[in-house]
């Protein structure tokens, strides 16, 4: 029998987490184990977790970090949990991920009729009902390492793509063996960016389109937070020249990046308005990103 791990990271958003939880253990043909990775939340996340689940079943496991190492830490230590199991499959998710009745079911049929994939994915969907189109994505210059997204028509059929996000993941133990864990020195952003990067050595990713999770997510491309947007730049900077190498071409799309980014500060009334921190941040991001500075930043944490 096909045994899956489902590995969920949380931090500070108890309710969510609930109702992710939720939504794996109800599902037909659910996950055989469930990891619970709490970065350190300050929000009583682990008593209001522990009242609402029965953490002694073996298969359900809350572990709880010393300190907050960011989501790509978190995916780490679930992803190593997960290998020290007899799992073939691990599913990997945000604590605002929830899926829908029947997205293992799904999982589980692909499973057996693709039998040479190593990397199956689920439609997201948005509260508002369209698919968030920035989770599933195509290299358009492979340089650059660029990408667009999938367009929405061509989420009425499974379609092969190549860069994933943590949302609705499922990975097959030998990729992950090959691949190694998330770059734990990310924090947050483009960790996820970075291990499709290596995933991607082995094929394309298979999105299932009948197995769907809606994404409860509260980002916006207009209100955004210096602190992550520090990371939005250094990480992308850090993975771009770790996987094609500090070239002429690189070079110049790491300049033209920071440039696009400062200018966008000018069409947003919400980013106007926190210029200065916003100016600070790409041009701290970039610095540390071309040097590869990686790891925990003190000035830029939640």
């Amino acid at each position: 029998m096909t045994k899956i791990v489902c590995v969920i990271v949380t931090f500070n958003r108890k309710a969510l987490l609930a109702e992710a939880i939720e939504s794996v253990l109800t599902q037909p043909e659910a996950p055989e184990y469930v990891f619970v990775i709490d970065n350190a939340s300050t929000d009583g996340t682990e008593a209001f977790i522990q009242q609402q689940f029965d953490f002694d079943d073996q298969h359900l496991v809350y572990v709880r970090c010393q300190q907050n190492l960011g989501g790509s830490a978190g995916f780490a230590t679930g992803i190593r949990l997960a290998l020290q199991t007899d799992c073939d499959w691990i599913s990997i998710s945000d604590d605002d991920a929830i899926f829908q009745t029947g997205y293992f079911a799904a999982m589980r049929r692909a499973i057996v009729t693709q039998p040479q994939q190593g990397v199956f994915s689920g439609s997201v969907l948005l509260p508002n009902g369209h698919h968030d189109a920035m989770h599933r994505e195509m290299i358009t210059n492979s340089q650059t390492l660029t990408v667009k997204p999938i367009a929405e028509g061509d989420y009425a059929q499974d379609f092969k793509y190549d860069i994933f996000s943590f949302v609705g993941i499922l990975m097959s133990r030998g990729i992950v063996e090959r691949i190694g864990l998330p770059e734990q020195d990310y924090f947050i952003r483009f960790d996820d960016f970075e291990y499709a990067l290596r995933a991607r050595k082995y094929g394309q990713f298979l999105n299932v389109h009948d197995a769907l999770v809606l994404h409860k997510t509260t980002y916006t491309r207009t209100a955004i937070a210096p602190w992550k947007e520090y990371y939005v730049m250094r990480n992308r900077l850090a993975s771009l020249f770790k996987h094609r190498g500090q070239t002429r071409v690189t070079c110049w799309y790491a300049r033209r990046f920071l440039a696009r980014k400062l200018f966008a500060i000018l069409l947003f009334r919400d980013r106007l308005g926190q210029a200065g921190p916003l100016i600070k941040a790409y041009v701290q991001g970039y610095r540390d990103g071309w040097h590869d500075r990686l790891g925990r930043n003190q000035d830029y944490l939640p």
